[in-house]
């Protein structure tokens, strides 16, 4: 689930949520595969140029059993079209 919301000015931020469960894992049961908050802003200079920022704020547990990255990340970016 996301939501967002574009300002006139230029600034779209955003807020997410991603969850998938694997289920009948062999020899490990059900498990969470992936959960994170994301939170981020894209800021349009222009029609052709926009920067955003996402932080992903993850949700696993750090002894989690089949040893799935539970570390958050930070990504900025310039983005041009032609």
């Amino acid at each position: 689930a996301v939501i967002q919301y574009q300002f006139d000015f230029g600034l779209r931020p955003s807020l997410g949520y991603v969850l998938s469960k694997g289920k009948d894992i062999e020899g490990v049961g059900s498990e969470d595969l992936v959960n994170y908050i994301d939170v981020g802003a894209t800021y349009y200079f222009n029609k052709n140029m926009s920067a955003f920022v996402d932080y992903k704020i993850n949700q696993l547990d750090s002894d989690n059993t089949l040893g799935i990255n539970d570390d958050d990340i930070v990504a900025i970016g310039l983005t041009y079209q032609f």
